[in-house]
């Protein structure tokens, strides 16, 4: 068998399934014949029977089908017998071209349409195409006096333009063709006077086996996904049909191989949700079945925040213990995307804590954030900022606070300490600065953001 060549056409996903799917059982004829692939044939052959033409000398005067040779398989077309131990009768005793079509005439089949073979002929062309099985070229001794049922068939032999002359030879059998085929009974048979009776072999039904089709699709890279539908029986053959159930168009339609077909789907927009399914088309032996449905969400682009900016705000100090800051307060760079988050970095001017007072006691400056507010409703929580202290110049009189990871026990939500000095120290001034790291969510809206910064010295 020639397998017809696949049809592939042709998303960070988000993937749900659900499976359900039934078969559905119809029925077809079935040749008697071994060595015939049941996923070959085309269908049946309607044989013209009227009074007077049961008779063998005439054969049928008419043969028609439903449908023609299919694309691809238009070379040419031939006639057979084939029996139930598997010998094989040509129709014409030296393979005359009387039951051979090497031309797309009309009622050959090789043109598209139906088949359509008669005799007498309506036409010259047609005549070289008589179905009656005595008088045109087939005669009694092909039969070694045989009775009993025998399949009679016609090919569609691969290739698309007859050249009116060539065709496989009748010893290769029926080989990569598709047929039309329909079994009759010879109930009789003279040799001597090429006399005999025949019917037809009403359709023996098929029982089709059920099909259960999974889809499953699988996220590319590049804003794709590739949808891969796996049908239980692995010897089914013919096409599945990717749909996308929102719009009901088609996305796609593959052969299936090995049991499996696939297609991929480029061009899914951004934050979209989209729900395809397919549809196995069945065969001669297998029914039609359609797949769960499978639902695609893809995620929104991130925009990063731009010049997210933090003002600080300081109160008044104690008599003898004071700060001061550095005017300018912190302002961080435009946040750039590094993984799941937007980064935006900055620093914390010099803060300069001086101690006058005579008995020098213990003190601490902490410092802690605001939420930022952002455009609309859109907001950064303050536990995203952090910072690392460090001392300026020498001779201070206190320590820095340890470092505050961004987005980590809070940030700086809450006061953490920037600075701070023992009782007694012998020194007046501590000169302090920070790095600040601001870490948001990837899908923080795009827009300026402010918060405050409190430094309280206690």
């Amino acid at each position: 068998m020639r397998k017809t060549p696949a049809r592939r056409t042709g998303l960070a996903l988000a993937i749900a399934l659900a499976v359900a799917l039934t078969g559905l059982t119809t029925t077809t004829a079935e040749a008697l014949a071994p060595g015939l692939d049941p996923a070959d044939r085309l269908g049946a052959i309607t044989f013209d029977v009227t009074a007077g033409n049961i008779s063998w000398t005439g054969g049928p005067q008419r043969l028609t089908t439903e449908a023609g040779c299919p694309e691809g398989y238009r070379g040419s077309s031939r006639a057979f017998f084939i029996w139930s131990d598997g010998t094989w009768t040509t129709t014409a005793a030296s393979q005359s071209p009387a039951l051979v079509a090497v031309t797309a005439a009309a009622g050959t089949g090789l043109d598209g349409a139906a088949i359509d073979r008669r005799n007498p002929s309506p036409t010259a062309a047609a005549g070289r195409l008589a179905s009656r099985w005595n008088g045109a070229g087939f005669v009694g001794d092909n039969f070694d006096g045989r009775v009993g049922v025998t399949t009679y068939l016609i090919t569609c032999d691969p290739g698309s333009a007859p050249d009116g002359v060539s065709f496989p030879p009748f010893t290769a059998g029926v080989g990569d063709s598709k047929y039309f085929s329909t079994d009759v009974r010879i109930n009789e048979w003279n040799d001597s006077t090429n006399v005999g009776t025949w019917e037809v072999v009403p359709d023996v039904p098929v029982e089709k086996e059920d099909t259960t089709t999974t889809l499953t699709p699988t996220a590319g890279n590049d804003g794709s996904v590739t949808l891969t539908a796996a049908v239980d029986k692995t010897a089914a053959t013919g096409d599945v049909t990717f749909t996308n159930i929102g719009t009901g168009a088609t996305v796609g339609t593959d052969a299936l191989e090995g049991g499996r077909a696939s297609v991929n789907v480029a061009g899914l927009e951004a934050d979209t949700q989209y729900t395809f399914r397919a549809q196995y088309a069945g065969d001669t032996l297998h029914n039609a079945s359609t797949s769960n449905d499978a639902i695609v969400t893809t995620v929104g682009e991130p925009i990063p925040p731009q010049q997210t900016e933090v003002t600080v705000t300081i109160p008044a100090s104690a008599q003898g213990l004071r700060f001061t800051v550095t005017p300018g307060g912190v302002e961080l760079e435009d946040a750039e995307l590094e993984g799941e988050e937007f980064v935006a970095t900055g620093t914390l001017r010099e803060v300069k804590v001086t101690d006058n007072r005579s008995d020098r006691k213990q003190w601490t400056l902490n410092g802690r954030t605001s939420d930022f507010d952002g455009p609309g409703d859109a907001a950064i929580n303050g536990s995203a900022l952090g910072w690392e202290p460090e001392l300026l110049g020498t001779d201070n009189a206190g320590t820095v606070g340890a470092d505050v990871a961004p987005g980590a026990n809070g940030g700086l939500s809450s006061d953490k300490p920037l600075a701070q000095a023992p009782a007694g120290v012998t020194l007046s001034d501590t000169r302090v600065q920070a790095g600040v790291t601001l870490r948001a969510p990837a899908n923080t809206p795009a827009g300026d953001y402010a918060a405050t910064l409190t430094l309280t010295l206690i």
